[in-house]
């Protein structure tokens, strides 16, 4: 009997020591939205019009946008923005239709955004943002923040 209470003890005790994974989360710091702008190469609000997936979990999905405005950096009309596959390696998912201001910096040549960048859906439109289009929670002073909006041709 008591053989057969430390054999499942021991199972136990094995299934727990030998089954764990270590859980991995994406964490942000609050960085106020002038060093979000600093930090990055581009900030824009365009809308979301394509999609291409990562080949494999390694790789990036890149999300191309419509641009409409600028605050930093001289974007094209069209901006193919990558990012992680995994919200917990800080990946964002952008919905195809939606309006946003990306911010996006640069690494091996392409533009990169993530979860702690600060991106935010925004109210429909093609003019510069407005307090009233940033989402509720959001500071109405984030759009002076941003600086003078240009408009992309």
């Amino acid at each position: 009997m008591w053989r057969r209470l430390l054999l499942v003890l021991a199972l136990a005790a094995g299934t727990l020591v030998f089954s764990s994974v270590p859980a991995y989360a994406c964490k942000c710091a609050l960085v106020p939205v002038k060093e979000r702008v600093a930090n990055s190469a581009l900030v824009f609000t365009g809308v979301a019009t394509g999609f291409k997936a990562a080949t494999s979990p390694t790789r990036q999905h890149t999300y191309t946008f419509r641009a409409d405005h600028s605050y930093k950096g001289k974007p094209k009309v069209t901006v193919k923005v990558v990012t992680n596959t995994e919200s917990a390696a800080c990946g964002v998912k952008f919905t195809r239709g939606a309006r946003y201001l990306v911010f996006a910096g640069k690494s091996g040549g392409r533009l990169v955004t993530g979860l702690c960048s600060g991106n935010s859906a925004v109210a429909k439109g093609t003019g510069p943002l407005k307090a009233a289009d940033l989402p509720p929670g959001v500071d109405p002073a984030t759009i002076k923040q941003l600086g003078k909006a240009k408009p992309v041709r």
